[in-house]
C-alpha cells in the first residue's frame, strides 16, 4: 500500500499544475505588452519550488530540466519520489523506494499524471494566454500571463524570457512557487533510470503489488 501512496501524491501534485497540451511555442520578445509566450523547453536550470494543493498544504520539490528532458525529486508526506520525463520521446517513470527496494514505474496509460508540469502552458493554452505585466520571484524577473475561460477560470503563470516558471495561480490561489534558480547544464545521468532498478508497469497495478506481496512473503 505504501507504493501505492506515494505514487498517488505524486499523481495528485502534479495534477495541481494542471498538465495538457504538448508542445510550446516560440522564444518570448523581451518587454512591453504583447510578444509571444517563450519557450518552456530550451533553457538547462535546476529550480526549487513548491506546490500547494487546495487544503493549503505544501510539497517542496526539485525541478531539473535540460531541454525536453525533465527531473522532478518530490518530498511529499508518503515519501521522497523522483520522475523522470522525455517529452519528445513520450517516456515517463516514477521512481521511489519503499522497504528497502527501489523500483521505477512506467508511467505508460498515465500520461495526464505524470507529464512535465510546464506541459499546462505549452500549446494551445499560452497561445491563448495575454501578457498581463511584469513579475518577479525569487530574485528573478518575468512576466504574467494570463488565461481566462468559461469553463477554467483565471490561469496566471509568472514566467522568465528563457522559460523557466515562477509561478502559477488557479483563480487567484498559488499553486507553484519557485524559491530558487540556478542556469547551466545538467548532467544527462539525472535523466537516465538508476542502473539495475526494476521496471514495473502502472498498467498492471494490481499484478505488481501482488508480485511484490509474494516477493516480500518469501514466495517465488
Amino acid at each position: 500500500m505504501r507504493l501505492v501512496a506515494i505514487a498517488l501524491i505524486s499523481a495528485l501534485a502534479l495534477a495541481a499544475c494542471g498538465q495538457s497540451g504538448t508542445t510550446a511555442d516560440e522564444s518570448a520578445s523581451s518587454a512591453g505588452g504583447g510578444g509571444l509566450f517563450p519557450n518552456l523547453f530550451s533553457a538547462s536550470y535546476r529550480a526549487e519550488a513548491n506546490m500547494i494543493g487546495e487544503d493549503g498544504q505544501t510539497v517542496p520539490l526539485v525541478m531539473i530540466r535540460s531541454g525536453q528532458k525533465l527531473r522532478m525529486e518530490i518530498n511529499a508526506e508518503g515519501g521522497a519520489t523522483t520522475i523522470i520525463t522525455d517529452a519528445e520521446a513520450g517516456e515517463s517513470y516514477v521512481i521511489t523506494t519503499a522497504q528497502g527496494r527501489t523500483v521505477a514505474f512506467r508511467a505508460s496509460g498515465m500520461d495526464q499524471q505524470f507529464t512535465d508540469p510546464a506541459q499546462s502552458w505549452g500549446g494551445e493554452i499560452s497561445a491563448n494566454a495575454t501578457r498581463t505585466g511584469d513579475c518577479s520571484v525569487a530574485g528573478q524577473t518575468g512576466a504574467e500571463w494570463t488565461k481566462t475561460t468559461a469553463e477554467d477560470g483565471s490561469d496566471t503563470v509568472c514566467v522568465t524570457q528563457d522559460g523557466i516558471i515562477l509561478r502559477a495561480t488557479d483563480d487567484g490561489r498559488t499553486v507553484w512557487e519557485t524559491t530558487q534558480v540556478q542556469r547551466g547544464p545538467q548532467a544527462a545521468s539525472l535523466f537516465e533510470l538508476p542502473e539495475g532498478v526494476q521496471v514495473m508497469d502502472l498498467g498492471n497495478m494490481g499484478g505488481m503489488m501482488e508480485q511484490m506481496m509474494r516477493q516480500q512473503g518469501g514466495q517465488p
